[in-house]
């Protein structure tokens, strides 16, 4: 049976998810990039060490709440009418990915930021800091695709959800797809941790997530309302 309560929570679940990561950038903006010369950079991370350590922190109650989005959303993916064919478990999959990704990153996000300029520099910690880019940025985006793609080829396929919802995920794993090329470009604006990447892949992400948020906690109240006035009669 289907559990709208679940996916209700699983619906704010994500857009607190959502408001935790944007806190997050906010907390860690002023970060270096990657042609940021390590000397430069080791000054940089000092300057902002506090706001790059909640950045990192952060990424525990973000872990949390999309996980349980990832609950939520699978059993709303496989009540849809028709035989599953395993797109609900492989965008579960690949949001777990997603998750790992994220941890690993902060952990060298941490890693960077925890020690002294000088012991940045004297353990070659910008190596660390760099990984950390492109762990968050970069390939990182691929899980990030294919759990869009997953979630919403499956709305498309069993009419799940509004077919514009559909529609916005395909977009949104075509961006994250192109953001995974940013690790053959080393221009400013195009490179990994770069503004543009973000621009294709991060943004639309998030956009699909609180579009998807909102439809499962409209539709849980929805089947909520239609179960308690069956009940009644």
């Amino acid at each position: 049976m289907e559990n709208v309560y679940a996916e209700r929570s699983a619906g704010w679940s994500v857009l607190c998810y959502v408001g935790v990561l944007v806190l997050a950038t906010f907390v860690s903006n002023g970060l270096p990039s990657l042609v940021s010369r390590p000397g430069e950079a080791a000054l940089a991370i000092d300057s902002h060490r506090f706001g790059a350590l909640c950045a990192a922190w952060l990424t525990f109650p973000a872990g949390a709440f999309f996980l349980w989005f990832l609950v939520g959303l699978r059993s709303y993916l496989s009540h849809a009418a028709g035989r599953q064919e395993g797109l609900p478990t492989f965008a579960m999959i690949a949001g777990v990915v997603m998750v790992a990704t994220s941890l690993v990153a902060a952990s060298l996000l941490t890693a960077a930021a925890y020690a002294t300029p000088d012991v940045f520099k004297a353990n070659g910690l910008a190596g660390a800091y760099d990984a950390y880019i492109f762990t968050q940025g970069g390939l990182g985006y691929a899980p990030v695709s294919i759990f869009l793609f997953a979630a919403a080829h499956s709305m498309r396929r069993h009419e799940r959800a509004p077919s514009w919802l559909a529609l916005l995920g395909y977009l949104a794993a075509l961006g994250a797809a192109f953001a995974t090329l940013s690790i053959f470009s080393t221009g400013i604006g195009t490179s990994p941790g770069e503004i543009g990447p973000g621009l294709l892949g991060a943004i639309p992400s998030a956009v699909w997530l609180v579009a998807t948020g909102l439809v499962l906690i409209l539709q849980s109240n929805r089947g909520s309302g239609l179960s308690s006035t069956s009940g009644a009669s």
